[in-house]
């Protein structure tokens, strides 16, 4: 299939020279899906795209109720050390895609935040001085641990023109299987000084008794918006009071009033934290006809996307950002 071989080349292309990794796949994987689809219809998923339409990243539209963040395959469990990790909530072939999704580029400091990505063509930290050079992931994304050098069973292929991205399988992987990847940009980061100890051991975990998976966004579709850019619509209907979608947050050492795209995250608007799942690509709403609520559980970093009323299959959620009236990154929505 068209995925297996996108993926088996960008495997090879890792497994050569992890240094520079992501942007040699994102080049290399670009050009040849687009001399294949050149070629014949590509069929993706039942629906057949245009000529040259990227495997994952054609438009909602042409893909009915696909999302453009998908994570589904994915389970997030608290481990018996009470860690959190990302776990296979299905059993993945070789070249299989396991998670795909959306980048938000933010002002961050990631030498010393571990919970952004390096989204940079040149991806080396010691260049990554520019402030988008760094970005936070949808889904699942910031939850994967590391393993060292041939030890993951996972790798990001990076999208920087469109600020997508695809994790897929290096090697079968049943179904519990923790999920790891190498991160890229270990080598120069500080933060991830204590992972380059020589001879380090990758630890296996494993999902603690009766665990339920954290993070649940399958209720809801990302898709292309009316405004230009991504909003959150309703896979089925809701009823006032269920539960649209939940997951857990990662704390980051941001500056909110700069970055729209993170959450107050304390009482006293000096925390930031940016969220699993769809959860950073709901719009708001400036006149009351929000029709979900973000109910943030400070002491556990986990939230739920609550419907405020009935709510159509199709219908677009929002919710009213709750620091709207003070934030500098909302001045514009004013």
């Amino acid at each position: 299939s068209l995925q297996a071989l996108f993926a088996s080349q960008a495997r090879d292309a890792v497994s050569e020279r992890h240094e520079g990794m992501c942007a040699q796949v994102a080049r290399t994987a670009w050009r040849r899906r687009l001399a294949l689809c050149a070629e014949r219809p590509c069929r993706l998923g039942g629906v057949t795209t245009a000529a040259g339409a990227p495997r994952g990243l054609a438009s909602a539209a042409a893909q009915g109720a696909a999302s453009l963040i998908d994570c589904s395959k994915v389970s997030m469990h608290r481990d018996a050390f009470g860690s959190i990790g990302a776990f296979a909530a299905a059993s993945f072939r070789k070249g299989d895609l396991v998670e795909r999704g959306i980048m938000r580029r933010l002002e961050a400091d990631g030498h010393e935040c571990p919970h952004v990505f390096l989204w940079s063509p040149e991806m080396r930290g010691e260049a990554a001085a520019d402030d988008d050079a760094w970005a936070i992931g949808s889904g699942c994304s910031v939850f994967y641990g590391t393993a060292p050098e041939g030890a993951a069973n996972t790798e990001m292929a990076r999208f920087f023109d469109r600020d997508v991205f695809e994790i897929y399988a290096l090697r079968d992987i049943p179904v519990g299987e923790e999920l790891t990847h190498l991160y890229t940009g270990l080598p120069p980061r500080r933060c991830f000084e204590e992972l380059r100890t020589p001879g380090r051991v990758a630890l296996r975990r494993t999902p603690a008794e009766s665990s339920a998976n954290l993070v649940d966004c399958s209720k809801v579709v990302a898709r292309p918006d009316s405004h230009g850019g991504v909003g959150v619509y309703a896979r089925q209907p809701f009823r006032r009071g269920d539960v649209v979608e939940r997951g857990l947050v990662r704390r980051l050492p941001v500056d909110g009033h700069r970055c729209p795209w993170i959450f107050t995250w304390s009482e006293d608007r000096s925390v930031w934290a940016t969220g699993s799942g769809c959860l950073n690509f709901y719009n708001t709403a400036l006149d009351g006809s929000e029709n979900a609520e973000v109910r943030r559980h400070f002491d556990k970093d986990a939230f739920e996307v609550v419907a405020r009323r009935d709510i159509d299959e199709g219908e677009e959620l929002t919710h009213l950002y709750q620091s709207i009236e003070w934030r500098g990154g909302f001045s514009s929505l004013k």
